[in-house]
């Protein structure tokens, strides 16, 4: 718990001062004069000054600020906020955002040019509903998809992606099929139901392949010959060569007398054989699984790659939002509390998936600044805007300070109300 907190703390830390630094920064250039840089919001647990500037660390750690001179109230010197043209005014409110918006592609070049294990499969299609998209576009049983659109896929997890990117629209897939490659087009629905999944497709991961079976060993009573590929051992995937003893033994535990489904790849079909109890748990086999390929890219490679990430990243949160409105998707949101989890499980996966979790967070604090809600940046951006479209004329600062305090305890409460549903999460 104490390493999920500091982890967590460390991150949204570094997020904050890179925020905060773009307003500092612009206001800086700008000649406003900044009367504080505060991580957290009051009230001060400790602070020293430095020239005009107080440095602030606050109690409560959702955020951060920058607070200039007359920025919520009329012009009172040459230095301050409201005295600076509203063009002036809307880089130095835009500036947070734009670092947060910016920062993930250096981060995201780091994690493509870190070596990183990655785990490549045979990602393979299990079952087809009917009248699903993956039906109508002939897709069957036992077809294992090694490429969607012109991007190759190592895993389910791409597959999972290529899925989001393209909701609503056509995707070309290759497959192999009976040891024949076919391209297919497929167009996930993103209005079908969660449960049945946008393209109406089960898939599994089989990388692990028998090469020896034991006479009249578990394995041989079972049915097993070298050059099956495992795929499935009741629901769960075959990863390791350890998972089929594993997860039959557990299957048995857990429900006793009841048989367990072992499903495997042969001669490019699709097998399910039947352990009983009788047999006992899977034994007597040895297998071989597909290395876990090193990967790295060049900083030349790096760098689009990670926008690539980026765009994909857009595009799939538009597509998820859009399943939110349609009724298909669930709407789930997470506060500091299911955040600093969430941090916390990434970082046990090491440096970089950290570093991914954190482009990711990074970019969407820059979306989430930049929604039009009074107190963050956006909110007061409109105001900005609404002066330029009153040509200049700006509205009364008590009003404005007063639908930004407003929009605050909104904020605060809403941020209140996630972080009781995190708890109830995690206490059940």
């Amino acid at each position: 718990m104490f390493e999920t907190i500091l982890v967590f703390a460390a991150v949204l830390g570094f997020l904050v001062i890179a925020h905060e630094l773009g307003h500092f920064t612009v206001a800086k250039l700008a000649k406003v004069r900044v009367l504080e840089f505060g991580i957290g919001y009051p009230p001060k647990v400790l602070g020293f000054k430095r020239g005009e500037t107080a440095y602030t660390i606050n109690l409560l750690p959702l955020g951060g600020f920058v607070r200039m001179e007359g920025e919520d109230g009329p012009a009172e010197s040459p230095r301050s906020f409201t005295s600076k043209p509203p063009l002036t005014r809307l880089a130095i409110l835009a500036a947070g955002a734009s670092i947060n918006a910016i920062l993930p592609v250096f981060l995201l070049t780091a994690f493509f040019m870190i070596p990183r294990d990655v785990v490549r499969t045979d990602v393979t299609i299990v079952n087809v509903s009917p009248d699903s998209p993956a039906a109508a576009a002939g897709l069957l049983p036992g077809d294992v998809v090694v490429e969607a659109d012109g991007r190759e896929v190592d895993n389910s997890a791409d597959l999972l992606a290529n899925i989001q990117r393209r909701m609503n629209a056509d995707a070309t897939w290759v497959v192999r099929r009976d040891g024949a490659l076919t391209a297919v087009v497929v167009r996930p629905d993103g209005s079908r139901p969660a449960e049945q999944g946008a393209v109406g497709i089960g898939i599994a991961d089989a990388r692990v392949t028998v090469t020896d079976v034991a006479p009249g060993s578990p394995a041989a009573q079972l049915g097993l010959r070298p050059g099956d590929t495992f795929v499935l051992v009741g629901n769960t995937r075959v990863l390791r060569p350890e998972v089929p003893a594993e997860a039959s033994a557990e299957a048995f535990a857990t429900n006793p007398g009841a048989s367990v489904p072992v499903t495997v790849f042969r001669d490019g079909d699709y097998v399910t054989l039947t352990l009983t109890p009788s047999i006992g748990p899977l034994a007597g086999f040895e297998s071989a699984e597909r290395p876990i390929a090193k990967e790295s890219l060049p900083v030349w490679k790096a760098v689009p790659a990670s926008l690539v990430f980026m765009g994909d990243i857009l595009v799939m949160t538009r597509n998820e939002i859009g399943r939110w409105f349609s009724g298909a998707g669930e709407v789930q949101l997470s506060g500091p509390v299911g955040i600093a989890q969430l941090t916390g499980e990434v970082a046990q996966g090491g440096i970089s998936p950290l570093l991914t979790w954190t482009a990711l967070l990074s970019l969407n604090l820059a979306i989430i600044n930049l929604l039009p809600i009074p107190a963050l940046d956006g909110g007061r951006i409109v105001f900005v805007l609404i002066e330029l479209a009153r040509g200049g004329r700006r509205l009364a600062p008590e009003k404005e300070r007063l639908v930004h305090l407003a929009g605050f305890v909104l904020l605060m409460a809403l941020v209140a109300v996630i972080t009781i549903g995190d708890i109830q999460r995690l206490l059940s």
